[in-house]
């Protein structure tokens, strides 16, 4: 009896959480964006300067440019040229329902097509600032734009802010480009 039971519980969330990944394009028609300055369009423009909106994580800033010469949308899009460690660049904060499904993108491509991967992170915050969940895909970028997805649910009560985190890996031999890091609100979960 108490396989049958585990076998049901394991069938039905299968079921709620396979039908959270199927989310896409489709699903975001006609909704807002809640990340601030997705695609690097916004701030005084300084090749030398994060835009608007974004920060580093770590101390390797130098490695990290505002490029107005490619971009996946727009103008501009941040790149990254020949990190000697990893680089983790976040998003401004945004309020978040926690009782929704998020469904967030971005664009990625690098200089040559290589098996090193970018991984895309939602982490969702409590009132106090403490992280409360996080959730996380990763993509192998290749010279053409790559678009990595991610859709993120059944959030703690207590979340109410998200942010993105795009991590990329230390190559020294490598160049990245990102752009149009979104994030919709997509469904309401009924309780």
């Amino acid at each position: 009896m108490l396989n049958f039971i585990a076998i049901v519980a394991v069938i039905i969330s299968s079921c709620v959480f396979g039908s959270i990944s199927e989310f896409s394009e489709e699903d975001i028609k006609n909704k807002n964006n809640v990340v601030l300055n997705s695609s690097f369009e916004n701030g005084e423009f300084n090749k030398n300067k994060l835009p608007s909106n974004w920060t580093s994580l770590d101390n390797n800033s130098e490695f990290i440019v505002w490029d107005d010469e490619h971009a996946h949308s727009g103008t501009k899009s941040l790149r990254t040229d020949f990190p000697t460690n990893n680089l983790n660049i976040i998003s401004d904060a945004f309020s978040i329902d926690p009782e929704s499904v998020y469904y967030t993108r971005c664009f990625v491509k690098t200089n040559y097509k290589s098996n090193h991967q970018i991984y895309i992170r939602f982490l969702a915050f409590n009132n106090k600032g403490e992280k409360v969940n996080k959730f996380s895909s990763k993509l192998y970028p290749k010279e053409d734009w790559t678009k990595a997805e991610l859709t993120t649910g059944f959030f703690k009560n207590s979340a109410k802010f998200g942010r993105i985190i795009i991590s990329l890996p230390d190559r020294d031999d490598k160049v990245f480009w990102m752009d149009d890091v979104e994030s919709y609100k997509v469904y309401k979960i009924q309780k």
